[in-house]
């Protein structure tokens, strides 16, 4: 019986491989150091990766919200701009009637004050020119608006009225007499 065991753990044993390493302490160290090497660059490598893209990351959104920032301000401005130049489209209003023309201007634009809106002509050409300014504790605000007109010989600029009725600032400027030749 015991022969029969001492056959059996031979050939278990002679059947059995050791791996190199072990028949070569020389090649076990050096595969230990480079799976140690291995592992500490690869854990170096993320935390570095980690921390260059933090650090070249914060810059750029910090400015990317800047920006974003800036345009939202510039966008509100233009979209108070456009909003102005409704509200100016409808300050003036040009009238033809049968013997003369009529320029209503609205003058809560302008404070309800006429010496804000001056008219003027130059030849066939009407101009007008308001201006407004709101004070408040941080700034100043200034509207200014300018509207020309051209008319043709039919009209008489000369003889043109102003007279404010309500909010409205009223111009009337007459067809002239057409003379025949």
């Amino acid at each position: 019986m015991d022969e029969n065991q001492n056959l059996e753990q031979t050939t278990i044993k002679e059947n059995y491989h050791y791996p190199v390493c072990d028949r070569h302490p020389f090649w076990k160290s050096m595969l230990a150091g480079l799976l140690t090497f291995l592992g500490a660059f690869c854990a170096f490598y993320v935390v570095s990766d980690w921390h260059y893209k933090k650090m070249m990351t914060a810059p750029f959104t910090k400015m990317d919200r800047a920006f974003k920032k800036e345009m939202r301000t510039v966008d509100n401005m233009f979209r108070a701009e456009r909003g102005f130049a409704t509200r100016a489209a409808n300050v003036i209003h040009l009238e033809q009637g049968n013997d003369a023309y009529r320029i209503l201007i609205d003058l809560r634009a302008f404070d309800n004050n006429e010496n804000n809106v001056k008219v003027g002509s130059n030849g066939n050409i009407l101009n007008i020119n308001g201006q407004s300014i709101k004070k408040s504790r941080k700034n100043e605000q200034i509207s200014e608006f300018q509207q020309s007109y051209m008319f043709g010989d039919n009209v008489n600029l000369k003889e043109m009225t102003k007279e404010t009725k309500g909010h409205y600032y009223i111009i009337t400027v007459p067809f002239s007499e057409e003379v025949d030749d």
